[in-house]
């Protein structure tokens, strides 16, 4: 992926994620003045850090991260933005509060699934090709990866006018929830398997951890609904992001 790439995603990442902290912000604020802040904060709060961390992560990695050091090197910029736009998923809960429609419920749904299950084929693809990478391969795995996604995405059925939507958008559909997990365990395989190749390399293990706990993390807070759910999936994704700034950090891995 070319630096100047790197910045575009870089820069559309930093418009979502400014969007939607405007929301959560505003949400929060007519959340209190209605008193209705106790429901509202188990959803707003969970994706404001979530936010945040994933585009912290994507600004010092874009700009310190050799771009031909790993697979992972030229899927996390996107990665990173696929799962910042997961949180388009409060928006139903901002127009509850405020009133104010930003987006149709299925332009809502079709973005959520679409980033989630975009990010699951990312996480998956930071597996498979971290040993050999071939940017070609990483490229054509990528757009059919999101061709599929779009599609997929467009065609699930939504419940949109369930209770649990009017809270934020969910996946309604048992089929494509189960895709979305088994890809997520796929990658994680992908990442135990690493481990082992390598013979538990502290290299090798240090990063392999990282992404497993950003896998589990992030679809812990993506996914569920529960308040309690979300909190383990933050604690996983944020230990997770930070271990790969730290591991990327310690080996001379940023230029």
């Amino acid at each position: 992926m070319g630096k100047n790439l790197r910045f575009v995603l870089l820069g559309i990442q930093g418009l979502i994620t400014l969007i939607l902290t405007v929301c959560i912000t505003h949400g929060i604020i007519s959340a209190v003045q209605q008193e209705t802040w106790v429901i509202a904060r188990a959803h707003l709060i969970p994706s404001l850090i979530h936010l945040w961390v994933a585009f912290a992560a994507a600004l010092l990695l874009c700009f310190f991260y050799r771009a031909n050091v790993g697979a992972e090197a030229r899927v996390l910029p996107l990665l990173f933005l696929m799962i910042s736009l997961g949180n388009v998923k409060i928006l139903p809960l901002y127009h509850s509060i405020t009133h104010i429609f930003i987006l149709s419920p299925s332009a809502i749904s079709v973005l959520y699934h679409f980033s989630l299950l975009f990010s699951s084929f990312l996480f998956l693809a930071s597996g498979l090709f971290q040993q050999t990478i071939n940017p070609t391969k990483l490229s054509q795995y990528s757009f059919v990866a999101a061709a599929s996604a779009l599609f997929l995405s467009i065609i699930v059925p939504v419940s949109a006018n369930s209770p649990s939507f009017l809270f934020e958008a969910s996946v309604t559909n048992s089929l494509f929830l189960g895709v979305c997990i088994l890809i997520n365990v796929l990658a994680v395989i992908t990442f135990v398997i690493a481990m082992f190749e390598e013979q538990f390399s502290r290299q090798t293990f240090v990063r392999c951890l990282s992404f497993i706990l950003m896998i589990i993390g992030n679809a812990l807070v993506t996914i569920s609904q529960n308040t309690l759910l979300n909190v383990f999936g933050l604690i996983f994704y944020v230990a997770g992001t930070t271990i790969l700034i730290l591991v990327t950090r310690t080996y001379h891995i940023w230029t």
